[in-house]
């Protein structure tokens, strides 16, 4: 019989998932409206209906049975592996049919909510909650750490690693955790004299990330937790969704390059578990963490592979590049392909989440 834990990780993975994805959908569906394009289904969930109505416009809003997203069926649409028929581009206010402007517009709303989201749960943390700063210095350098090794000292001020500008020491610390084995090159500020230091992070592994993480051996200042007011909310928001993004940029880049480790990798399994440890922790941390996979199906959504929206932007730019769309036949191919690749790597790495679940 499933235990209560069982039951917290799935109804915290719908309490996560559920908003992130009606936003997504739901920039998806004001542009389309906005541009003139008929929405004729917003399902949150996929699967058979759960419950549902039409509004005065005739869109059928429904919930399905399966929480693992969510869609917007536009006017004319036939088939999600399918590129757009002649008879789907005369469709009156179809998407098919819609500008090529209208189209580009409709499609990017989508992780463009996705960013606004977490833009505003940002704003909201740090004017209700408040915010940590910590300076980016050391406060202490452990005995025969990596960091004592460097010639690294307390009261050292990071002002630069590997180039990048370092405001806060959660950078220093992402930096570091993400460079086991790997020289850095820091610039510190020393009692008004900058140098130039060069360290390599100590690898551990750490069991339940199942990845190994570079440690300095250094310690922070105590920092001083505020409440922010509007425009500095603003301000430290547009940051924070600034840096994530970067962040999640660096990762996707080692993936792709073949440099990421396996417990890099997560899927809805690790998502889930991740979403009943943040609700676990209090609002605060689940309100944090919505923010994060809200920038993180932002960001997914964008890269340029055929059944994602930067799929479909990427068709749309070539359509504005040489006047005219891909042959129907060459979008059906390439968009039968991204279906393929997306599913066989989500099989993966929920096989992968469970076995390391069941391991470690």
């Amino acid at each position: 019989m499933p235990s209560f834990g069982f039951f917290e990780i799935i109804l915290s993975f719908i309490l996560v998932l559920t908003p992130i994805v009606f936003i997504h959908e739901l920039g998806h569906f004001w542009v389309a409206r906005k541009t003139g394009v008929i929405v004729d289904v917003f399902s949150i969930g996929f699967g058979k209906e759960i419950f549902g109505w039409n509004d005065r416009h005739g869109t059928r809003w429904r919930f399905a049975w399966i929480p693992l997203g969510g869609y917007v069926k536009m006017r004319g649409d036939e088939n999600a592996a399918s590129g757009a028929s002649d008879e789907a581009k005369n469709t009156p206010n179809s998407f098919a049919g819609a500008s090529l402007f209208s189209r580009i517009a409709i499609v990017a709303a989508g992780p463009i909510a996705n960013f606004i989201l977490a833009f505003i749960l940002f704003i909201g943390l740090y004017m209700g909650a408040g915010k940590l700063f910590v300076p980016p210095i050391i406060d202490e350098v452990l005995p025969g750490s990596a960091a004592e090794r460097a010639g690294l000292q307390a009261n050292d001020l990071v002002l630069k690693i590997n180039q990048n500008r370092v405001s806060d020491f959660n950078d220093f610390r992402v930096f570091i955790f993400e460079s086991p084995d790997k020289p850095i090159e820091m610039m510190i500020d020393r009692s008004g004299m900058i140098i130039d230091v060069t360290a390599v992070p100590d690898s551990i592994y750490l069991e339940k990330l199942d990845i190994y993480a570079g440690q300095l051996g250094i310690r922070s200042p105590a920092g001083e937790f505020r409440r922010l007011g509007i425009s500095e909310a603003i301000s430290e928001s547009a940051l924070e969704c600034w840096s994530i993004t970067v962040g999640m940029v660096r990762g996707i880049s080692r993936l792709i390059t073949g440099n990421a480790q396996m417990g890099e990798i997560g899927g809805p399994v690790r998502i889930a578990q991740f979403s009943r440890d943040a609700a676990l922790q209090g609002v605060t941390s689940l309100v944090f963490f919505i923010a994060l996979i809200s920038i993180n199906l932002g960001l997914v959504n964008l890269l340029p592979i055929p059944a994602l929206d930067g799929g479909h932007l990427t068709f749309f730019i070539i359509e504005a590049i040489i006047g005219k769309p891909l042959p129907i036949a060459w979008q059906n191919i390439l968009m039968r392909g991204g279906i393929a690749f997306l599913l066989s790597l989500m099989l993966f790495v929920t096989i992968y989440d469970i076995i390391r679940g069941v391991f470690t």
